[in-house]
């Protein structure tokens, strides 16, 4: 038999395991589950699935090898979707540029509406970041289907952790700049170049301006209120634009963190409930055994926290007739993602989070709650608690936490939504990422 033939036959036989992989409840579908050769011949694996990311038609994902057993012969990968039911291929092995990358720490489509000029402009890239040697930036091609490559921040400056970027328009100087967390370092950011078609990065940081670094890694940005702010620990940090940027103070709050939870996750915007303008949301996670506390701050001027709900109680509510109750509850691994909700045709948003429990030995993974509980924000205060695939049981894949969400792109998918995730928690998690879809009456439990 040619390999061709071979692979396809493989293919098909993953897709149709996918499709009816075994414990699935009605409404939802495995789209992936890691460990196999792609179409051609490339290992698709990873421990995590860490971002989901539509753009210009298909869906990308970025994966991570942390305690996974192929770490060392496999770096993270990204990967692509091309078809609702088809195989996701390898579309970038980060081990290419020579050395490996355990995961792909930001992966995003952003788009520029001026270059560095200020001339206007429509270009909208595709950009993987990840730690190897330093921060290494990768940004597809879309017509060669080729990754560029930079390096950055090397050379002695701290934990180099990126985790999210962003691009927004300086209301000075009307220029688009894209905003990177390196990890303790700070913030770095750059423009784009027209006559080269690509990002032109500065030689310095924007902040930190010096050569000092933050006590933990910034775990988000967003734009808010045409204003663009960032989380490091316990603090928010907003920009003042202009030639000569600096960043300011704009939130605070007591309580020590441990840099490998964060403090602040998940920052994210949304619509201000009780005013103008927009608020920002987010979930606390100090030192200690935390609750994750999902906290608000409303309107232009960040009016004081207000106190949502929790992950802990959340989960605790969902699981009173397993007495499971959690012990650790950590969440906001990317932002609070969006949708309408079929119900109410509102906007409503997920929240996706893991716990470490105490309860029956059959629903723990090494501490932590096997499934992948996510919550839906209604309205302010209001939140539903769910789990990816129906309620854990051993019949079913381990998943132990939804990382990442993304819509989908395909046609006849409309009102589709993937999940992604899985987190090592620093134990043996070899081909443990996995990305499930549903429709959203399924995500919603109608």
């Amino acid at each position: 038999m040619k390999r061709s033939h071979c692979l396809m036959l493989a293919a098909s036989l993953i897709i149709t395991t996918l499709s009816a992989s075994a414990g699935d409840v009605k409404g939802w579908r495995l789209s992936y589950k890691s460990g196999y050769q792609d179409d051609q011949g490339r290992y698709a694996g990873g421990s995590e699935i860490m971002h989901l990311v539509p753009h210009k038609g298909r869906l990308y994902a970025f994966n991570g090898y942390w305690t996974d057993e192929n770490y060392g012969k496999q770096s993270a990968q990204v990967l692509r979707l091309d078809k609702p039911n088809a195989l996701w291929q390898v579309d970038l092995e980060t081990k290419s540029v020579g050395y490996n990358h355990m995961k792909g720490n930001i992966l995003k489509s952003v788009t520029f509406k001026t270059d560095k000029n200020g001339k206007k402009i429509n270009e909208t890239l595709l950009v993987a970041a990840s730690r190897g040697r330093a921060v290494s930036v990768f940004v597809r091609d879309d017509v060669t289907g080729k990754w560029s490559h930079s390096m950055h921040m090397q050379g002695g400056h701290g934990r180099l952790v990126p985790r999210d970027c962003e691009v927004f328009t300086d209301r000075v100087t009307g220029v688009d700049r894209i905003f990177l967390l390196v990890g303790d370092p700070g913030i770095l950011s750059g423009v784009y170049n027209s006559e080269t078609k690509s990002i032109e990065w500065d030689a310095r940081k924007e902040h930190p301006k010096d050569d000092s670094s933050f006590p933990a890694r910034p775990l988000g940005i967003t734009e808010a209120n045409g204003r663009l702010y960032f989380s490091v620990a316990g603090k928010i940090f907003v920009r003042n634009n202009g030639l000569e940027p600096t960043w300011s103070l704009a939130y605070s709050i007591p309580g020590n963190v441990n840099t490998d939870v964060g403090g602040i996750r998940g920052l994210s915007t949304i619509k201000n409930p009780v005013g103008p303008g927009e608020s920002i949301i987010f979930v606390w996670t100090p030192k200690g055994r935390c609750a994750g506390e999902i906290k608000r701050l409303d309107g232009p001027e960040l009016m004081p926290a207000k106190d949502e709900t929790s992950l802990r109680a959340l989960f605790n509510k969902a699981m009173t007739e397993e007495k499971a109750t959690a012990i650790f509850s950590l969440g906001g691994y990317n932002r609070f993602f969006p949708f309408k909700d079929p119900r109410s045709g509102k906007t409503a948003h997920i929240v996706g989070y893991e716990q470490r429990i105490r309860g029956p030995q059959e629903l723990i993974w090494n501490h932590y709650y096997a499934g992948a509980c996510y919550s839906v924000r209604t309205a302010p205060e209001e939140y539903e608690p769910h789990e990816v695939n129906g309620k854990w049981n051993p019949d079913k894949l381990i998943l132990v936490a939804p990382r990442a969400f993304a819509h989908s792109p395909f046609k006849g998918e409309e009102d589709v939504i993937y999940f992604g995730g899985h987190d090592a928690n620093g134990n043996r998690s070899t081909d443990m990422a996995w990305i499930y879809k549903a429709d959203t009456a399924t995500i919603v439990g109608r």
